[in-house]
């Protein structure tokens, strides 16, 4: 095979498999589509007519009703990338900066994820798989608050440190912004304002009963 023919054959296989992601994608946001509307077990059928192709070719794709579910899920709650604090916040006396950038971070993210929690929380009642990959997500998102607040964490033991981290994390947890944005409608500066209240009262005593540990 010439060079001029591999490069027409690698050319035609990546074009291929473009088509088929960008297929894949219709058909998921099709379904997320029709969940936002109220529709949140829609058939293959339904999936297929909105999303604009053939029945056959949605079977093609997802030959198992749970594959198109976990697909579903993979882009509702999505495992986000997350950093780590500066280096320069890595220390107790920066508490407060270090608080208001991941307030930063956390809060625009749980605002843009809302539409699609708001779809998933219809489903997990009767969903085992949806239940496993919520309980994945939330160990994601416990990891980074230990991350974040490991400063303070590292200085309680055992499961007394586990508890604290579990509080920290249920505070940014997307369940508590939305009870904050929600009856009354709050803003979003609002609701970021007192989470930053609710995180730094949390720190401040847990670092007290740190020091009460020690001092025995």
């Amino acid at each position: 095979m010439s060079s001029r023919t591999a490069v027409a054959t690698a050319a035609k296989i990546d074009g291929r498999r473009q088509r088929a992601e960008l297929t894949r994608q219709k058909i998921v946001d099709a379904t997320i589509a029709l969940s936002r509307e109220g529709n949140h077990r829609p058939a293959l059928q339904e999936i297929s007519e909105r999303a604009g192709i053939s029945l056959r070719t949605v079977f093609d794709h997802f030959p198992e009703k749970h594959l198109l579910t976990e697909a579903v899920l993979a882009k509702l709650t999505p495992f986000d990338r997350a950093d780590p604090p500066p280096p320069e916040l890595v220390k107790h006396s920066k508490l407060k900066e270090r608080i208001a950038l991941l307030l930063d971070m956390r809060t625009t993210r749980l605002e843009e994820i809302t539409p699609d929690r708001q779809v998933s929380n219809a489903l997990i009642a009767t969903s085992p798989r949806l239940q496993k990959h919520r309980l994945k997500v939330r160990k994601f998102y416990r990891d980074v608050v230990e991350t974040w607040f490991a400063v303070e964490l590292d200085q309680l033991d055992g499961d007394l440190r586990q508890r604290w981290l579990i509080a920290l994390a249920t505070l940014v947890d997307w369940e508590m912004w939305w009870s904050l944005r929600t009856y009354p409608d709050r803003s979003i500066a609002e609701c970021k304002a007192m989470l930053n209240l609710l995180l730094t009262a949390a720190l401040n005593e847990m670092d007290a009963a740190a020091r009460g540990n020690q001092g025995r």
